[in-house]
C-alpha cells in the first residue's frame, strides 16, 4: 500500500501503515455483515514434481498462497484506496498526480536463489527497481493525506482552520476499503502459517538431507563451503554495494547446484505436506479470511464504480 503514496512520502509513511503490513502475507483483512457458519477450507497439496526444477514463484505455488490476495486483488484495493484519498485531499482545495511504484518482478527467494538470470546479471543483489519521477508535494500535503502536523502529537490537527480526519485522508481511505472487515487475529493465523511450515521444514530430514548434497555440490564446484543454500545471502560482500568478482560466479553455482540436487521442488515439497496440515487445524479462521477477501474486493470495486457495497 506504501507503493500507493507519492515517492517521497513513503519514507513518513513506513510507521503509519505499518499495521497494513500485514498484507503481505494474509492480505489486508476484512469481514462483511452476517456470520454463517465457515466451510471447511480445502487446499491443493502439490508435491515435488508438482513443479519445475527451477521456478520464479515458489511461494505463490504454497498451499498457504490459496488464502492471501492475489497481486490484481491487491492493486484493485490499492486504486480504491488511491482515489478515495484524491478526494479527500480536493476537499482541502489540494491537487496531486499520485504516481505508482512499478513493481519489480524478480523471482522468488523463499529458499534462497532460484534464478539463473539473475544469478548471472546480478549475483545475489536483487535486480534495480525502475526509476520514478514524481512531482513537488505541494505545502500542507503532508498534514492532510497522513494526519500529522509535526507538533503537538496526539492533539487535533488541523488545516486552514479545518479538522483533518485522524490518521489523515490515507486513514479515512483504508478505514473505508478495509477497516470495517479488519480480523488481525485472522490476518495472524496465515501469517503464522506461513512462517511456521518455513521453520519446520528446514528441520526435516528430507531438507536436511538435500542441503547436504547441495553443500557437496558447491564445495565440488570451486571449494564454496555453505552449509544451507540461505547462508551466502547473509555475505556481507554479497548485499552491499555492487555485485563483484566473487559474487556472480557464487550464486550461478548456487542455482546450478539447486538444479543438479533438486533442492528447490524437494524442499517446496516438504513444505507443501506440512502446510496442508496446519491449513486443515485453522480451516475455520482460513475459510472466514477468503470471505473477508471477497467483501475487500467488493468494496474497492464499488469505489471504483462511484457507488457502496453497504
Amino acid at each position: 500500500m506504501i507503493n500507493s503514496l507519492p515517492v517521497p512520502l513513503r519514507g513518513a509513511a513506513v510507521a503509519v501503515l505499518a499495521a497494513a503490513a500485514l498484507s503481505a502475507c494474509g492480505g489486508p483483512s476484512s469481514s462483511p455483515a452476517g456470520h454463517p457458519a465457515p466451510a471447511r477450507a480445502t487446499s491443493p497439496r502439490p508435491s515435488a514434481g508438482d513443479v519445475p526444477v527451477l521456478s520464479g514463484d515458489y511461494s505463490g505455488k504454497l498451499p498457504i498462497a490459496a488464502y492471501s490476495l492475489t497481486p490484481d486483488q491487491s492493486e484493485l484495493i490499492q486504486s480504491a484506496e488511491q482515489k478515495l484519498e484524491k478526494k479527500c485531499l480536493a476537499r482541502y482545495g489540494i491537487s496531486y498526480p499520485f504516481t505508482r511504484q512499478p513493481q519489480t518482478r524478480s523471482a522468488d527467494r523463499r529458499y534462497g536463489l532460484s534464478s539463473p538470470k539473475e544469478a548471472s546479471a546480478y549475483g545475489y543483489h536483487l535486480p534495480p527497481s525502475p526509476a520514478v519521477s514524481a512531482s513537488p508535494i505541494p505545502p500542507g500535503m503532508l498534514t492532510v493525506l497522513m494526519g500529522e502536523s509535526g507538533k503537538n502529537a496526539g492533539s487535533e490537527v488541523t488545516y486552514h482552520g479545518r479538522a483533518v480526519p485522524k490518521g489523515g485522508c490515507r486513514a479515512e481511505a483504508v478505514e473505508r476499503v478495509e477497516g470495517e472487515y479488519a480480523r488481525p487475529n485472522i490476518s495472524a493465523a496465515a501469517g503464522a502459517i506461513a512462517s511456521g511450515s518455513y521453520a519446520q521444514s528446514m528441520r526435516q530430514p528430507a531438507v536436511l538431507a538435500v542441503f547436504r548434497r547441495w553443500s557437496s555440490c558447491m564445495a565440488a564446484s570451486g571449494g564454496r563451503r555453505y552449509a544451507s543454500p540461505m547462508d551466502p545471502l547473509d555475505v556481507p560482500e554479497f548485499t552491499k554495494g555492487h555485485p563483484g568478482a566473487r559474487e556472480v560466479p557464487t550464486a550461478v553455482a548456487d542455482v546450478e547446484c539447486k538444479r543438479k540436487t533438486r533442492l528447490l521442488p524437494v524442499w517446496f515439497g516438504v513444505e507443501s505436506r506440512i502446510q496442508g496440515a496446519m491449513i486443515d487445524e485453522q480451516a475455520a479462521a482460513l475459510s472466514e479470511l477468503q470471505r473477508i477477501h471477497r467483501a475487500q474486493v467488493a468494496e474497492a470495486k464499488a469505489v471504483l464504480g462511484g457507488g457502496t457495497s453497504r
